[in-house]
């Protein structure tokens, strides 16, 4: 093997990892540039001797440190990073829209599960067991851990 394709397995393998480190996430670009590097250097073992062979697998070393470290200190991380914030919950209080008492329309099927309408909102309401058909009057009985239970009026 020629010391040029050798050279273009290291540097294949270190590109290989760069990407994996700034790019792509996972670990398979990474192990293959690992492999590749590998292979080259143990070529070199085979090729040219321990002298050799221990002269570029500290060179590699040492570069792939390097190449970590860049990508750790040159802010790399914070330019990929989101910079945006959400400021909506996952969950509303319902008691900000409905309370005890309200009356509403279904919007849907309620069987027992089902969404209604409630001073201009959509919200998903619960019937006590009986089934109440799309577009019926119905009133708020009770409020659980946010979930709204209703009666057909």
């Amino acid at each position: 093997m020629t010391i040029s394709l050798i050279i273009f397995f290291i540097a294949i393998g270190l590109v290989f990892l760069l990407i994996e480190i700034l790019v792509t996430p996972g670990i398979i670009l990474g192990i293959a540039g690992l492999g590749f590097m590998a292979f080259g250097v143990f070529q070199v073992f085979k090729q040219y001797g321990s002298g050799p062979g221990n002269a570029v697998l500290l060179g590699v070393a040492t570069l792939t440190v390097g190449i970590v470290l860049f990508a750790l200190k040159s802010g790399v991380w914070t330019r990929m990073a989101s910079k945006g914030t959400i400021a909506s919950k996952a969950k509303k209080n319902v008691a900000d829209y409905v309370q005890v008492g309200d009356k509403g329309k279904t919007m849907s099927a309620l069987r027992p599960l089902g969404t209604g309408m409630f001073n201009g909102k959509k919200l998903e309401v619960r019937s006590e067991g009986e089934a109440v058909e799309a577009g019926s009057d119905i009133e708020v009985i009770r409020i659980e851990r946010n979930k709204i239970f209703i009666k057909k009026i």
